[in-house]
């Protein structure tokens, strides 16, 4: 049976970067030029999915994409065809195959599927310190003369063309052994490519951090002898030897990810006071975190599903974990599972090792953490566990009062997608004032006061009366419901408050006065930023316009001198002279734009890393 329904098939495949790069470099220069005026246009095209392949009709021709049945993956030239006489160099094929996502490795690497078990469990002895070779600062060369002249450009001009030096580049540091900057250079393409479709998947902060992150990787490549793994990065994650025996239940979350990626994720605390995962993701639509959630996790010769797990202490022998803590889950390691035993979880060990203290103490460690421009920073950092009462509903968002904070918090939804409940149960939670529960979520850093609610544990906190609300969860979930993956029912609570959307307005003003800041001393500065990385060059202001120099004086008035010097630089360099400006490769003594781009990224991050630390300091003093 056929589908016609283009983003959800679109969504479900993905082009491999090379491939990509190989048909706009030998596709006619009119055949770029007519892409890059409409990069949108297969967009509205009838695309069906059949058994073997995916047809798109594009009123006169057809394109088939023949998939790999499993992966839907588009990797080799024979499995693009088109019914016109100039295929593979026609405009049809290319028009659709640069709509796909672009596979990226990171994906790969994410995806526990595609690694064997065994691999899994394997000790990796890779080196700590990796000595840098000519091929590689050939690669990290090329990619910094792609990005300098994106930046030249702007992201909104950068056509076919320009894309394909970025993807040359990725594929180069790719061979080169440079995982971490290839996917960062990926990234920036997909980033990119949705920019121009004016796709609603667009993120431009997303796309400005990637140029960031690229860039700094490149130069520690070209600057230094050798570099640590964390800089490098590795095709296979490697797993090593780690001392922990038990293991208790944090939390699951649906994963469901732009790049077609979906399933659920399942956080353990250990005995040495960290966070560690075990997760299930395919390629896919939202509705495999369900699915994945119900269905059975390999843990060793130990079959259990991310349901059960969640609600389980775990005895294990022969741990291995990766450096993201991801535990190894192969034949080697000894799981044994059971439940959670009777009590309230903060008086276990585990837990008080890791939650044992104020909500304020839990933020303050979090920002006290820094995070690398390498491999993915272990994903625990933002987690705090707090008790609070319901207040009710303000906006979007569930306003509770924890126990040790005077300011109400508000509990807003981390996933907003039909396909996992976040928004169905916190409605439900909002309409109960009085509830008292236990929640562990995701602080928003850039947001004081807000948290992002992922599970909530409902346990007897003091001496109920029969007037309380109370909220009673089937057997089965053990006192537990994990917001994204479980649906809660009206019949589940003893009472709810319709009218409970308005909580009193002292309250209500004192969150939207405290959440959002009202001054952001980098604005400028930021703004001058995204001109240059959407509009090129030619979008920012001239050292000598009115604009800049009022900024300037802002910036100064401000006592931000760093700032106002990066904002200068990037002025300067924007309008210097094309043989002027610095060689991407080279060390002049006029910086080049994407190093300027690096240096103000990193500058406005250290910045609202400590205006949004002292925000949260305040909220919660």
């Amino acid at each position: 049976m056929g589908e016609s329904d283009r983003p959800g098939i679109c969504g479900q495949l993905s082009v491999r970067a090379e491939l990509l790069a190989s048909l706009i470099d030998q596709a006619p220069s009119r055949v770029r030029k007519r892409l890059d005026k409409d990069p949108a246009i297969a967009h509205a095209w009838t695309w069906t999915a059949e058994a073997t392949c995916v047809t798109i009709s594009t009123g006169d021709e057809t394109v088939r994409l023949e998939v790999q049945t499993e992966s839907k993956r588009v990797t080799q030239i024979d499995q693009v065809s088109c019914s016109c006489l100039l295929s593979p160099k026609c405009f049809h094929l290319l028009a659709c195959v640069s709509c796909l996502p672009i596979e990226t490795d990171a994906a790969d690497s994410d995806n526990e599927v595609l690694q064997t078990q065994a691999s899994q469990s394997e000790d990796v002895d890779e080196p700590s310190v990796i000595e840098i070779t000519d091929a590689m600062r050939d690669a990290a060369g090329r990619c910094i003369d792609a990005i300098e002249w994106m930046l030249r450009s702007g992201a909104r001009r950068c056509g076919v063309v320009l894309q394909s030096s970025l993807l040359r580049a990725a594929h180069q540091c790719r061979a080169a052994g440079l995982v971490h900057l290839s996917s960062a250079v990926l990234s920036v393409v997909e980033g990119v490519v949705r920019l121009r479709a004016q796709s609603g998947n667009t993120d431009v902060a997303q796309l400005q951090s990637d140029l960031a992150r690229a860039v700094v990787l490149a130069r520690c490549v070209l600057r230094q002898p050798s570099a640590d793994l964390e800089t490098i990065g590795q095709v296979r994650r490697s797993f090593e030897p780690v001392d922990v025996s038990r293991l208790v239940s944090l939390l699951a979350e649906p994963i469901v990810t732009r790049s077609g990626y979906a399933g659920v994720c399942v956080y353990l605390m250990a005995d040495d006071g960290g966070v560690y995962q075990v997760s299930e993701v395919r390629p896919g639509e939202a509705e495999l975190a369900s699915q994945a959630y119900r269905g059975g996790f390999e843990l060793g010769g130990t079959t259990i599903s991310a349901f059960q797990l969640c609600r389980s202490d775990v005895d294990v022998q022969n741990m291995t974990a990766s450096p993201d803590r991801r535990l190894g889950r192969g034949s080697k390691t000894r799981w044994a599972v059971r439940k959670q035993t009777a009590g309230p979880i903060d008086a276990s060990p585990t837990w008080k090792k890791r939650f044992g203290r104020s909500l304020a103490d839990q933020v303050d460690q979090l920002f006290a953490v820094q995070k690398s421009v390498g491999p993915t920073a272990a994903a625990d950092n933002d987690f705090v566990a707090f008790g609070c009462q319901v207040l009710g509903r303000h906006e979007d968002a569930v306003l509770v009062k924890a126990d040790d904070v005077s300011r109400p918090l508000r509990l807003r939804i981390a996933l907003d997608t039909d396909q996992v409940p976040y928004r169905e149960n916190l409605e439900l939670l909002a309409r109960s004032p009085g509830l008292e529960l236990f929640v562990i979520g995701r602080v928003r850093r850039h947001q004081a006061g807000s948290i992002d609610a992922l599970a909530i544990r409902v346990e007897a906190r003091r001496e109920e009366s029969d007037d309380d609300p109370r909220l009673e969860l089937p057997d089965s979930w053990r006192n537990v419901c994990q917001l994204g993956l479980d649906r809660l029912e009206r019949h589940f609570f003893s009472r709810t408050d319709p009218e409970a959307d308005a909580p009193s307005l002292a309250a209500a003003e004192d969150a939207r006065g405290q959440t959002e800041p009202s001054v952001d001393g980098v604005a400028g500065l930021a703004r001058q930023q995204l001109a240059l990385v959407l509009g090129g060059r030619g979008s920012v202001a001239s050292p000598a316009s009115a604009g800049h120099r009022r900024m300037i004086r802002t910036l100064t008035r401000q006592m931000l001198p760093t700032a106002a010097k990066l904002a200068d630089a990037v002025a300067a360099a924007a309008v210097a002279p094309e043989s002027k400006v610095s060689d991407p490769g080279a060390e002049d003594d006029l910086p080049g734009l994407c190093d300027l781009l690096a240096a103000s990224d990193r500058y406005q991050n250290m910045f609202r890393a400590d205006y949004h630390r002292q925000a949260w300091n305040d909220w919660l003093s």
